[in-house]
């Protein structure tokens, strides 16, 4: 696979940017990557936990085809914390719920709607942490105000439980009916993890 080859802190150099890349994040898809500011010498995220930050990304077969690897930099323990690599990049992704369009008026109905899905895997995934910011999207597709939001048991989030907070929180500002659901993360704000609410497919396609 292409991410074999990826590391978190390579530092790259692309063939459209003399900008060093350093790898902060990345999945079978996706790659996240910090950038430096040749100015003053400064990473646009590291060292600015205490903002809000959403990651440059790019496809993964893209980068690997247009960069070429020139250092290595291990994350920092504080830059583990804040980054959270270990985190998955999308989860919580199905065509069979629609945002706007659920049966279920409470979540342990909802609970017992997923045993009738045809795909059920995509409920064994866990997102382990015990507060996240979950960002809605508008009618138009632009970002929302964040919320955030915690672990029922203040340590983890199950699959469901996600869908179900996320629901609340993106139908308060939109009630477009969407093509499927699906949760991507996008940076971190207050110190949390941060993801935006989606469709199936995220904002690029995929």
């Amino acid at each position: 696979m292409a991410t074999d080859k990826l590391q978190l802190g390579q530092m790259y150099r692309t063939e459209w940017d003399e900008r060093p890349y350093r790898v902060i994040g990345f999945d079978d898809t996706e790659i996240f990557y910090d950038c430096l500011w040749p100015h003053d010498n400064s990473w646009a995220f590291s060292g600015n936990f205490k903002k809000k930050c959403y990651f440059y990304r790019m496809p993964v077969p893209l980068f690997i085809a247009k960069a070429t690897l020139i250092d290595f930099t291990p994350l920092t323990i504080e830059e583990q914390n804040f980054f959270r690599p270990d985190l998955p990049l999308r989860l919580c992704r199905t065509k069979e719920f629609h945002w706007n369009a659920f049966e279920s008026d409470h979540y342990h109905s909802f609970k017992k709607d997923t045993t009738e899905l045809s795909d059920k895997s995509f409920l064994n995934q866990k997102l382990m942490a015990d507060k996240i910011v979950l960002i809605p999207l508008g009618n138009n597709g632009g970002l929302k105000k964040g919320t955030t939001v915690t672990a029922d048991n203040l340590n983890y989030f199950e699959c469901s439980e996600l869908i179900w907070k996320a629901k609340e929180i993106q139908e308060a500002v939109n009630h477009q009916v969407s093509a499927g659901i699906g949760l991507y993360r996008i940076g971190f704000e207050k110190g949390l993890p941060s993801y935006y609410i989606g469709e199936f497919l995220d904002k690029t396609g995929i």
